[in-house]
């Protein structure tokens, strides 16, 4: 089995391999925050299964790295809000056990 052939597709953050196993990376393809394996091919090994996972792993990443893919942030830039302090933020008695 060659475990170098894969088919990436960075528009859904994916790879498959020629056997059917599919590899999906969440958040930057260079530097991923999940990773989610599809099912492995029957009749492979635990090593097997570990090396056809890193090797979609590094697929992808090499495919991002060779393309310069930089994620947009500006999706993420909507949902964070710069917290801004209530304009009457009520007093509040102190506690202190110094006299």
């Amino acid at each position: 089995m060659n475990f170098e052939t894969w088919t990436v597709d960075l528009a859904s953050s994916s790879a498959i391999h020629p056997t059917g196993f599919k590899v999906v990376v969440e958040g930057d393809p260079r530097n991923p925050m999940g990773v989610h394996p599809g099912k492995f091919p029957d009749g492979l090994t635990a090593i097997q299964q570990a090396r056809l996972l890193r090797c979609g792993l590094e697929a992808i990443m090499n495919q991002a790295q060779n393309e310069g893919w930089r994620q947009d942030k500006s999706r993420f830039a909507e949902r964070v809000q710069p917290q801004t302090p209530p304009a009457h933020k009520p007093t509040r008695p102190i506690l202190s056990l110094k006299k």
